[in-house]
């Protein structure tokens, strides 16, 4: 019998599995990519692109199991060297076609965003689809987040055409069409490990006063943190300055981005993983919420190599991991997945929309202060909500209900 925290190389597709269909389209996608990049070889005369071309065929004599050590081997190298490959075979692909077709046409920019949606499934059912280990899923949703969805768009674009439409550059620097793609893999793949996905119907265990102050207070935070002003700490929080609003396309797919792809990251792909490796633990929710929201708080990490400084960067480390703690149990609270999304993309828009996408400015001693003082505060209303979900599950245990968080 295998341990379902064991990595499985054998038996990949049962016979009579449905996911043979994507290990045949993914072969059928590595031929075409290797035309593709033939093509763009011989009519360049870059003869540098035949290493690429030969090891791209190699990801032919994948198979349906991985015995041997040489098939491991393949199956651990194409993992990585596919995510680069695809995109760069579509690249290719716009260059060679340019002279005869007009990529920039409306329709063209349709088939365009929709196929960078969907290019890389064939590749995620066929290396993570039998994934059982936990901190591998971890991994792979970490991985398709960054490395899949948040860099096709730049690789597929850069020195065509395409990257100068104005569009496509928004995108780009947005990410948004980057949490639309992940979104697709997101959701695939998570189904795939048979979890099941966002829950989107309000809890009849949730108490509706509770819920409408939450979602008031929220609406209020989201306000005073992005357009507070005033001479004082009291005043700044019934005192909103709304002057030096700036509300750009920019800046509002930004917040989508975030609302979107780091809330399935995090408060769906993270939460629910981890809430199925701590299964038999007492307060897998606790561990499961505050594993994920140190997640969330450590990926602000990365800001400092955008430009930000690090004193910005730590306080908003500070800053995301008590609002991840919140929204994790806001979640789990309501089964409403939209409530956080929708916070979560307020927050970053309008704060966006003030004083752009990264902090800036000097830190103070009182800004680190009072940013702890926020996450105490955002700490203890999540662990309130937290010990509700703890009575509400042993109530219905009590009662002979079996629910499942």
């Amino acid at each position: 019998m295998n341990n379902n925290l064991e990595f499985s190389y054998n038996n990949r597709f049962s016979a009579n599995n449905k996911d043979k269909i994507y290990f045949y389209l993914f072969k059928a996608q590595v031929i075409f990519n290797t035309l593709v990049i033939f093509s763009y070889s011989a009519t360049t005369q870059n003869l540098f692109l035949f290493g690429p071309l030969i090891l791209n065929l190699c990801a032919l004599y994948l198979k349906n199991d991985h015995k041997d050590f040489i098939s491991r081997i393949n199956y651990l190298f194409q993992l990585f060297f596919q995510v680069f490959i695809i995109a760069e075979s579509f690249h290719y692909l716009i260059i060679l076609t340019t002279k005869f077709y007009n990529w920039l046409l409306p329709s063209s920019i349709g088939l365009f965003l929709v196929t960078m949606i969907v290019m890389y499934i064939p590749y995620m059912i066929v290396f993570f689809g039998m994934i059982q280990n936990k901190l591998l899923q971890l991994l792979i949703a970490f991985f398709t987040f960054d490395v899949i969805a948040m860099s096709a768009l730049s690789i597929v674009t850069y020195g065509t055409i395409i990257y100068f439409h104005p569009l496509i550059g928004l995108l780009n620097n947005s990410n948004f069409l980057g949490a639309i793609t992940f979104l697709t893999l997101i959701l695939l793949i998570m189904n795939r490990w048979d979890y099941s996905w966002p829950k989107i119907t309000l809890s009849k265990d949730s108490n509706s006063i509770i819920l409408i102050l939450l979602i008031v207070v929220g609406i209020w935070f989201v306000m005073w943190n992005a357009f507070s002003s005033g001479d004082n700490l009291l005043l700044s929080f019934v005192h909103f300055n709304f002057s030096g609003v700036s509300f750009k396309p920019q800046h509002i797919l930004t917040g989508l981005e975030a609302g979107i792809a780091e809330e399935l990251l995090f408060r769906y792909a993270f939460l629910t993983i981890l809430l199925s490796a701590f299964y038999n633990y007492q307060y897998r929710i606790l561990y499961a919420s505050v594993i994920s929201s140190l997640c969330f708080g450590l990926i602000h990490l990365g800001n400092v190599t955008a430009g930000q400084n690090l004193a910005n960067t730590i306080i908003q480390v500070i800053f995301a991991f008590g609002m991840g703690l919140l929204m994790c149990a806001l979640y789990l609270y309501s089964d409403l997945f939209y409530l956080p999304v929708i916070f979560h993309t307020l927050l970053d828009t309008l704060v966006f929309s003030v004083s752009g996408e990264l902090m800036s400015g000097k830190v103070t001693i009182a800004d680190g202060i009072f940013t702890i003082l926020e996450t105490l505060v955002f700490v203890i209303i999540a662990i309130t909500l937290l010990i509700s979900i703890y009575k509400r599950r042993n109530r219905n245990y009590n009662s002979g209900r079996n629910v499942r968080i």
